[in-house]
């Protein structure tokens, strides 16, 4: 059973991949032919990418925002890439953060050794006082739950760490509660299989309970309880089955209405799939993105004038 779950897991980074850029060999391409960007390896699932936008004033490198992008499963770096350009573009170095699907398997020995890692990289000298914005997709944003329970264990004073958030983006997260329903309707189409598989999936997080699913339930309670109110966007669409739209509006109500949040904002989709939609909608996306970017005072002056008017009419939902 372990094997035929790790196999699983590996498969639905691959269908996640092929969901983000489909089968058109054109769109394959223009990835392709996308220029690399340099970085530097801080180890085997951390990637630092420098912006190469000039800063000035002496504390302008300490000003200077790392956003942490959370990425989905066996995402290749081509891919990952279009979203870097986006924040280094503005000025951001970014912080490139990939699991291994083993890793999240077995959260004490992966998931949590990479978000203390994380987190031991803010708190490095030249680091601890950067603005920290958060990019996440799939299951990024079950790391970045793992990273937020790491960051308020190292905090000496209250909000030393998580006060330095000033965003947070979901892009198809997945509630690690229906973590057996995900990954059996992202593996397979006919529901004799769906079922089969995720029976066969809850068994072994039953069995795994203490090493394995009771980080995900503690994990999944804090982000339905996030403390960092900063503005925060959702992208989900209704025909994704792994990132649930009934999991990430449940998730949203719950954080407006018990934890006070009152800068979230929420941008659907009906029909593109997992962690697609900036490829299936990518006018509207880019809308929603700059729309959102003028609540973060750092972006409000970094938007894209040629979509001003765009926004309007096309914006997100608070």
């Amino acid at each position: 059973m372990f094997r035929s779950f790790r196999t699983g897991l590996q498969r639905l980074g691959s269908l996640e991949l092929e969901s983000y850029y489909g089968s058109n060999s054109s769109v394959r391409g223009l990835a392709t032919r996308a220029p690399t960007i340099p970085g530097l390896a801080i180890n085997d699932n951390m990637m630092l990418q420098k912006s190469p936008v000039p800063v000035v004033g002496a504390s302008a490198e300490t000003s200077r925002p790392l956003v942490l992008l959370l990425s989905w499963l066996v995402a290749k770096e081509r891919h990952v890439n279009n979203f870097s350009r986006i924040y280094l573009d503005r000025g951001c170095d970014v912080l490139v953060v990939k699991m291994k699907p083993m890793q999240i398997l077995l959260p004490q020995s992966g998931s949590q050794v990479v978000a203390q890692r994380v987190v031991d990289f803010l708190q490095l000298e030249d680091n601890r006082e950067r603005p920290i914005f958060v990019h996440s997709f799939s299951v990024g944003g079950y790391l970045y739950a793992e990273i937020l329970q790491k960051m308020i264990a190292a905090e000496k004073t209250k909000g030393e760490l998580t006060g330095r958030v000033i965003g947070q983006i979901y892009d198809s997260v997945v509630d690690l509660d229906k973590v057996a329903f995900g990954i059996a309707n992202a593996l397979f189409s006919q529901k004799m299989l769906q079922k089969s598989v995720e029976r066969s999936i809850d068994a072994y997080l039953a069995m795994m309970y203490r090493p394995a699913t009771q980080h995900y339930t503690r994990a999944s309670r804090l982000f339905y309880h996030n403390p960092v109110k900063a503005p925060s966007l959702f992208f989900y669409s209704y025909a994704d089955p792994v990132g649930s739209a009934t999991a990430i509006e449940n998730c949203v109500k719950n954080l407006r209405t018990k934890m006070g949040h009152d800068k979230i904002y929420t941008k659907s989709f009906q029909k593109s799939r997992h962690v697609s939609h900036m490829h299936k909608h990518k006018e509207e996306y880019f809308c929603s993105l700059y729309s959102f970017f003028r609540e973060v005072p750092y972006f409000a002056d970094k938007v894209d004038l040629d979509v001003s008017e765009q926004i309007e009419t096309k914006a997100i939902k608070s």
